[in-house]
């Protein structure tokens, strides 16, 4: 290993930095999960639904709120994919956890095609139809069926018979109303999403092929093809916008929302009754639309990232957002709870700016340390090398002036991170919301204060050597004297048995080290030289603060550990 990096610091620095962006991932990841209203579904009763995280938000045939109905009492910590109201009133969706892993994802993010098993892998996991009543809830299928990725869901109010676009796999399914596969899945799809029966035709948003498809819904004839729409024009094409998703039967005309690549971003864009271009609807540039839904004389669109239901006349144009007292309550929450970890994965991402910063800081002070390389010695120093002569050592001066200007300067950049923090207090309606951020600036004015008294242990120290007899005077004003048998040293610090002076690093030093090299290491010939970790060990029996420092930082990193490991 090299020896200008202590092999501790180098740890540190690394597990510091996985902390770091393991923070970032992990508080990023929760904090995108709480989002926005998603899927819109009118109910066989005329109700309305917005689908918002694990909450179904009811509204009248009117819009005006009506309840909203926590899925957790019948066991959805997340509704993953569609769903849809049986004619009864029932509904048809998804419980169990998120199955999904880490590689699951990646394969979805590389378009590749679910391999998974569609049987459920634990006996509540699954499609349930369900009571939001009396949260009965009874399994669809005798054996049960799970998608466990994407799947949109459609029922047939006149026979209550189900109809499932299987996303991933790139399949639509037909069952019957308890769960009896009625025909054989049909493929020839890209990512296959919302589904709508209308004139007798079943109509699917093929993705990845672009176009909207109309197929045959009879069983015997299940899924064969009718005809095929494209639904991506010219100003969709120069939009990015030719993911077709969701889409709208509005008046005599289809509204249909294609996504950016992502499924992100969408653009909703106007076609008549024959699927020949009208127009685009004007979105804000940060739109973000998911699902349509007509209701009465206007369309709803539900607004993923801005957490809004976005409200259209059915000629286009632009009303005011709704308005609705369930939704706003659950967004209320949930814009604190996203932003508290949000500013925790911003955390993440100042501690890994500030790692960088003191590596460059770092950088910086070693360059000015960096002084011209030592003469060869003449005849004249070498004999003055095995000289007994008194020798008597200090710290460097202009070598603490240039160390002081580095400490200023990494506690400018904390002070200003105290400025942010309180900025944030004074913007944010929620102060409380910004208190994982204190945390982090504790952490780093904690370290300021560790290497300033570090620092400040490296000055006022001396060394004298007369004849065989090494003197050193701690930085508190102590000092021992010894033969020089008795000494240990390395190239970073000289130690007696009760007193240990620092030399510094070889390229950011204390002492001058060429004027240690040329007189001092000469004549310690009889002196115990010792590697790092003994030297380590040494500082920590002396209670130097080098030594005590390196034990809080490994005292930090297995606390750590040990609180990830319990939770």
């Amino acid at each position: 290993m090299n020896s200008e990096v202590h092999p501790l610091v180098a740890g540190l620095v690394i597990t510091t930095t996985l902390m770091a962006v393991a923070l970032w991932a992990w508080a990023s990841g929760v904090a995108a999960g709480f989002g926005g209203p998603a899927a819109l579904v009118t109910g066989p009763g005329g109700h309305h639904f917005i689908e918002i995280q694990k909450y179904l938000v009811e509204h009248d045939e009117d819009g005006a709120y009506v309840r909203t109905h926590d899925l957790g009492a019948i066991d959805i910590e997340l509704l993953l994919g569609g769903y849809a109201f049986f004619s009864d009133g029932d509904i048809l969706l998804r419980r169990g956890i998120d199955p999904r892993s880490f590689f699951d994802n990646v394969r979805a993010y590389r378009r590749e095609t679910n391999l998974n098993s569609i049987v459920p892998d634990e006996p509540g996991s699954g499609l349930f139809r369900c009571n939001l009543d009396t949260s009965d809830c009874s399994r669809f299928g005798d054996t049960g069926i799970d998608f466990k990725a994407a799947f949109s869901v459609l029922i047939d109010w006149q026979t209550d018979e189900v109809y499932i676009s299987d996303t991933t796999r790139h399949l639509v399914r037909k069952y019957s109303p308890d769960g009896r596969e009625l025909a054989p899945p049909v493929g020839d799809f890209k990512f296959p999403n919302q589904l709508m029966l209308h004139d007798g035709h079943l109509l699917v948003a093929d993705t990845n092929n672009h176009v909207i498809r109309h197929l045959e819904p009879q069983s015997s004839s299940f899924a064969e093809l009718i005809e095929s729409h494209s639904v991506v024009p010219g100003a969709a094409r120069i939009a990015r916008q030719t993911w077709p998703s969701h889409f709208a039967r509005v008046g005599d005309h289809w509204w249909v929302n294609n996504m950016q690549t992502g499924m992100s971003k969408g653009g909703i864009y106007v076609f008549d009754g024959e699927w020949g271009f009208v127009r685009p609807i004007q979105l804000p540039p940060d739109a973000d639309p998911i699902a349509l839904l007509p209701v009465g004389d206007e369309v709803w669109v539900s607004d993923w990232d801005n957490d809004v239901v976005r409200r259209f006349s059915a000629a286009g144009e632009s009303l005011p957002d709704l308005e609705s007292e369930g939704l706003e309550t659950i967004l209320a929450e949930s814009r604190k709870e996203r932003l508290t970890y949000t500013l925790i994965s911003f955390a993440g991402v100042a501690l890994v700016v500030m790692m960088l910063l003191a590596l460059m800081v770092r950088a910086f002070a070693l360059g000015m340390n960096k002084g011209p390389a030592p003469k060869a010695a003449d005849a004249d120093a070498v004999a003055a090398r095995h000289d007994s002569a008194p020798l008597f050592f200090e710290p460097d001066e202009k070598l603490r002036k240039r160390m002081t200007l580095v400490l200023r300067f990494i506690l400018f950049l904390t002070l200003l991170g105290v400025v942010t923090l309180a900025y944030l207090f004074r913007s944010f309606e929620s102060p409380d919301a910004v208190l994982p951020l204190v945390l982090a600036i504790a952490g780093m004015l904690a370290i300021i204060l560790l290497i300033a008294w570090v620092n400040k242990a490296n000055w006022k120290t001396s060394i004298r050597l007369d004849g065989n007899t090494l003197t050193l005077r701690d930085y508190l004003g102590r000092t021992s004297s010894c033969p020089i048998r008795d000494v240990r040293f390395d190239d970073t610090a000289i130690a007696t048995r009760d007193v240990i002076v620092m030399l510094g690093r070889p390229q950011a030093q204390v002492y001058n080290r060429a004027d240690l090299q040329e007189r001092l290491l000469p004549r310690l010939g009889d002196a115990q030289r010792v590697g790092p970790i003994a030297m380590l060990k040494i500082q920590i029996q002396l209670r130097h603060p080098q030594g005590l420092v390196a034990v809080l930082a490994l005292i930090g990193v297995i606390a750590y550990a040990a609180v990830q490991a319990a939770t």
